[in-house]
């Protein structure tokens, strides 16, 4: 009753919502958009070397009375900025004279590509003029170019790369940018007169000011509704657009010898390949990606982690050809995702059983044989992706040093994405749906373990009224999946839902389904813009047979949610504030039954000092909850409540050294938790073009009930963890076409266990009743045992790794790239029993280590 009682006071601001839609239904503020004219280029193009000395630039088309945004929002600039653009039947020609009274303190900070750094300026067009897209070109006073996507509210996804020229100048009081912006690179339709949306803005680093052609403001619903117009560009030609990038790659792997092995006998082994990528214009505004064999050998490692949970890591997709457009295909759903293009190339699946005197050669990676993506948007609004891929069927060798055989590891797969949208009502309706589809193309039965066929989908709306100050955000998902007994079974017990659980009254594990599907859906109302003040309220479920993994991404399944969010911040500086953020968040969680499991309640706080330095902090409580994982499989359990609180602080990070420091904590009753971290870090620019990052991390965990693996589900025990890890990473930007980077990470985690309990009355409401100490003595086979009669495989452990990337990029002629690279990995995995830290650490000295040399060359043309 109290849980509802809170929801129900949380939930007063949505009263207030639909009073304000009752009152105010259909009503649109209006607001002066500002225009800028072009005109179609009557000189010879302009000569892209930063001197704005062509005849071209000599015309009264100059603008610029820019606005303020941040941090003083609806100032005047502390520096004035002007801008010039001419187009012809193939180019977008742009000048940018960005003035500065103290030209000596213009920052020049050298970086790599897609990374803003230093003193910027960029030109970004809504080129669809849908106020949902835009495509955005920035350059940095040291010359370098980073181009990204950019949708509302305002976020950037700079995996979009565009070939495209810029080259800086600097003047007596102003540096300078010259822009050749081939259409090719944008999508628009095919209408005789065009407009387009239009923002160009500066970024003064040193004082971190952002100002603006057109006005910006943070209290409106998105960047892209605020643009401005771009007029008088008119018969542009239908655009052909074929764009080929060939590649050649060789590399070498090294690795120990192992004797007999004859796969590991010499210590390296060399590869060779060649693939494709290709862009090919549909249309004006939609476009085909293909890429045959591809390779990311330039792509830097994951970060190491020792993972102790039931659930599954995300990492982040770093591959070019799934990084780029990505934004068209998501379809993101509560923490989960309908798409995770890390699916599509992974690991194999299967690892084949070897008898005595057999080696075996493992492929690290699924091959992916061919990739096709098709995207692009309608003028009446109608965007569309999508993407085609498949993966190799996958065998490993398998020799006894005589006979050699091969075994498959992976069955060749087919993934499909489709995603649709459609804009009505101005862009105040947005109605689009995703289908997904993964198919394995095998009958092996060494592969009944894996899903036959995947098949998910979900329709997502949204809607906007009062000039977009309120919304309404709701979606609908659900999936369907068939295989074999085994695999369905696997899915049953999977950790997002544990079927098998006996105390789960409303799942029901059956053995014998070839079938399993689910649905789930979100719906969430809220107060999105206009003023200071923004809150909304949410409800979302998953169904126990939902199930996402094929080809998206999703841990928890049997789970209502609700969320109440109240936040606030300021626009303009107040006080000791440059800026200020802070909201309060209140969550409930139930099973699909609605048994009630947790719920949690965060206040949060940032703010940037007038000095540029900035602090943030957090608490979050949890009261008594149900744990329907802990034993992962066996029964729920009570957990005592606990608290965290986290904050950290940053130094003013123009400044050529900079700093932060972040620090965590979390405690739970009856001392059954306690765990804390420290991550710090230094960033040091010692010249423009050079730049050294480190950071550190230690971890301290020590719980009481973590769970030990055995096969009666019903073990826990304390650990103690203690892990430290660190990033180091060297940037040597010698021009903004050539770059060396370096990136090296250590990672040590050592894991002790005590105090192992049998868990036999998990929902007692006494802490100590809910479980039994065990007497556990270690035997000489590494096993525990118990005078109960419980034996275990001893959990203690030491895991090092160290992940290094060193990296030498050339861009030697616009969007051509040679790449030279050696990719190091050293990686130990033992359980020693009361391991120090001295040991983990001479570990690393026993670690296996693979190297990798690459080169690889890739030529980029237009046709």
């Amino acid at each position: 009753m109290k849980t509802f009682f809170n929801l129900t006071i949380l939930y007063l601001p949505l009263l207030f919502v639909l009073n304000s839609y009752s009152q105010n239904n259909g009503a649109e503020a209006t607001q002066k958009i500002r225009t800028y004219t072009t005109h179609r280029l009557t000189t010879p193009p302009p000569v892209i070397d930063g001197k704005l000395d062509d005849a071209c630039w000599q015309n009264n088309n100059w603008t610029g009375d820019f606005t303020q945004w941040i941090p003083n929002e609806g100032g005047k600039p502390s520096q004035p900025t002007i801008l010039n653009l001419i187009f012809d039947d193939k180019n977008l020609y742009v000048a940018i004279r960005a003035y500065d009274s103290e030209p000596d303190k213009i920052s020049r900070k050298a970086s790599r590509r897609d990374e803003l750094s230093g003193d910027i300026v960029g030109i970004n067009f809504d080129s669809y003029h849908d106020h949902r897209t835009g495509f955005e070109f920035n350059v940095s006073a040291a010359g370098q170019k980073t181009d990204m996507l950019v949708t509302n509210p305002s976020n950037g996804d700079q995996s979009w790369d565009a070939v495209w020229a810029a080259k800086v100048g600097f003047e007596d009081s102003a540096w300078v940018v010259e822009y050749e912006i081939p259409l090719s690179q944008l999508r628009y339709s095919n209408q005789h007169d065009q407009t387009w949306g239009m923002h160009v803005w500066r970024w003064i680093d040193r004082l971190q000011e952002e100002s603006d052609w057109e006005p910006q403001t943070s209290t409106g619903p998105g960047m892209l509704y605020l643009f401005g117009h771009l007029e008088g560009i008119s018969g542009l030609p239908k655009s052909k657009r074929i764009e080929l990038m060939p590649y050649l790659l060789g590399k070498v792997s090294t690795f120990e010898k192992e004797a007999g092995n004859p796969y590991k006998k010499d210590g390296f082994r060399p590869f060779g390949s060649i693939g494709l990528d290709a862009k090919i214009g549909l249309s004006s505004n939609f476009t085909a990606d293909v890429t045959i064999n591809p390779d990311f050998g330039q792509v830097e490692s994951d970060p190491s982690e020792m993972n102790l949970s039931a659930f599954e890591t995300f990492y982040e997709e770093k591959r070019p050809f799934f990084l780029e457009g990505k934004n068209i295909f998501n379809f993101d759903f509560d923490d989960m995702d309908l798409f995770y293009s890390r699916r599509i190339g992974q690991s194999p699946s299967f690892e084949p059983e070897l008898t005595n005197g057999e080696y075996m050669k493992y492929p690290d990676n699924t091959s992916i044989l061919s990739a096709v993506k098709i995207s692009g948007k309608s003028a009446n609004g109608f965007s569309m992706g999508i993407l085609q891929s498949i993966t190799n069927k996958e065998m490993a060798k398998i020799t006894d040093g005589i006979n050699e055989r091969k075994e498959a590891v992976e069955p060749l797969t087919s993934f499909t994405v489709a995603r649709l949208q459609k804009d009505f009502n101005a862009g105040n309706t947005v109605l689009g749906g995703i289908v997904t589809s993964v198919n394995r193309l095998d009958s092996d039965p060494k592969f009944n373990f894996l899903n036959k066929n995947a098949l998910t989908g979900g329709i997502d709306f949204l809607h906007q009224w009062h000039d977009k100050e309120f919304y309404l955000n709701a979606k609908v998902v659900g999936s369907n999946i068939t295989g074999a007994t085994e695999a369905i079974s696997n899915l049953q017990k999977s950790s997002a839902r544990y079927f098998q659980r006996p105390d789960a009254d409303h799942l029901q594990y059956d053995a014998t389904k070839t079938q399993l599907a689910g649905q789930g859906g979100s719906i969430q109302i809220g107060k999105g813009s206009k003023g200071l003040w923004r809150y909304y309220t949410s409800i979302s479920w998953q169904s126990p047979g939902l199930e996402l993994n094929d080809i998206g991404f999703m841990q928890v399944a049997d789970q209502i949610k609700n969320v109440n969010e109240v936040s606030y911040f300021i626009n303009q500086p107040k006080g000791i504030f440059r800026s200020l953020n802070a909201f309060i968040t209140q969550s409930n969680y139930w099973d699909y039954s609605f048994n009630y499991l947790y719920s949690q309640f965060t206040p949060y706080f940032s703010g940037q000092f007038l000095n540029k330095w900035k602090v943030n902090a957090h608490i979050c409580y949890f009261p008594n909850s149900v744990d329907t994982r802990i034993l992962r499989g066996g029964e729920a359990m009570k957990m005592p409540s606990k608290i965290h609180g986290a904050a950290g602080i940053n130094s003013d990070y123009s400044k050529k050294a900079a700093f932060s420091v972040n620090a965590f904590y979390e405690q739970a009753n009856h001392k059954s938790l306690k765990d804390y971290s420290i991550i710090s870090s230094v960033t040091y620019h010692p010249f423009n073009i050079l730049k050294f990052y480190l950071s550190l991390s230690y971890t301290n965990n020590q719980n009481e009930l973590q769970y030990v693996d055995d096969t009666q589900n019903n073990k826990l025990g304390r650990i103690d963890q203690n892990t430290l890890s660190a990033t180091f990473r060297v940037d040597y930007n010698i021009t903004p076409l050539l770059s060396v980077q370096y990136y090296g990470s250590p990672y040590v985690s050592i894991g002790n266990f005590s105090n192992f309990k049998w868990v036999n009355n998990p929902k007692a409401e006494q802490y100590d009743e809910r479980f039994q100490l065990l007497n556990a003595v270690l035997t000489t086979g590494n096993q525990y045992v118990t005078p109960e009669g419980f034996s275990f495989s001893n959990p203690d452990f030491i895991y090092t790794q160290f992940r290094s990337n060193l990296v030498f990029r050339w861009e030697y002629l616009p969007g051509s790239k040679l790449y030279f690279v050696w990719s190091n990995e050293q990686t130990l995995y033992e359980t020693t029993s009361m391991a120090t830290s001295k040991e983990a650490f001479t570990s690393f000295g026993n670690a296996t280590s693979k190297n990798i040399f690459l080169v690889k060359l890739n030529y980029w043309f237009s046709l």
